[in-house]
C-alpha cells in the first residue's frame, strides 16, 4: 500500500485492512472468472457491497462518539453480510474452492467487527477526549 495509506491512524485498525484486502480478492475473482459476463448484476452487486465494508470502517473511525463508530461498524456488517449473498449467487462461477475461502475470509472478517462492536458497546456514548 502507499504511504498515504500506511500513515493514517486507520491502517493500523485490522479490520480495515482486512476489509480492503477482501476488496483487492473480490475485484481479482471477477476479472478472473466468467461471472463478470455471466452474472453483471451479481458481480457489480459484490463488489459495491464488499467496498461498503472498507467504506463504513474508515468511516466508523473517524467518529467521535462510541455510539457512531459502533453504529458504522454494523453499517459495515451489514455490507459484509451481503458479500456472502452475492459470493453464494456467483457459486454456479467460481470454484468450490475459491468460494470455500472467501468464506471463510468474510467469516474472520466478521469475527473481527463483531468484537469491534462489542468493545465499543464498554465505552462511553460521547468522548471525553476530544
Amino acid at each position: 500500500m502507499p504511504a498515504s495509506f500506511r500513515d493514517d491512524q486507520l491502517w493500523r485498525f485490522h479490520a480495515y485492512r482486512v476489509a480492503l484486502y477482501l476488496l483487492d480478492l473480490a475485484g481479482r475473482d471477477m476479472r478472473e472468472s466468467r461471472a463478470a459476463r455471466t452474472f453483471p448484476h451479481q458481480t457489480d452487486q459484490l463488489l459495491r457491497a464488499i467496498a461498503s465494508v472498507s467504506a463504513n470502517v474508515a468511516e466508523g473511525f473517524g467518529r467521535t462518539s462510541s455510539t457512531d463508530r459502533a453504529r458504522c461498524f454494523g453499517i459495515a456488517l451489514g455490507s459484509l453480510r451481503e458479500s456472502f449473498t452475492w459470493y453464494r449467487a456467483l457459486h454456479s462461477v467460481l470454484s468450490d474452492e475459491l468460494l470455500e475461502r472467501r468464506m471463510e475470509q468474510l467469516t474472520e472478517l466478521r469475527r473481527i467487527l463483531i468484537g469491534a462492536q462489542k468493545w465499543l458497546g464498554g465505552k462511553p456514548p460521547k468522548s471525553k477526549l476530544v
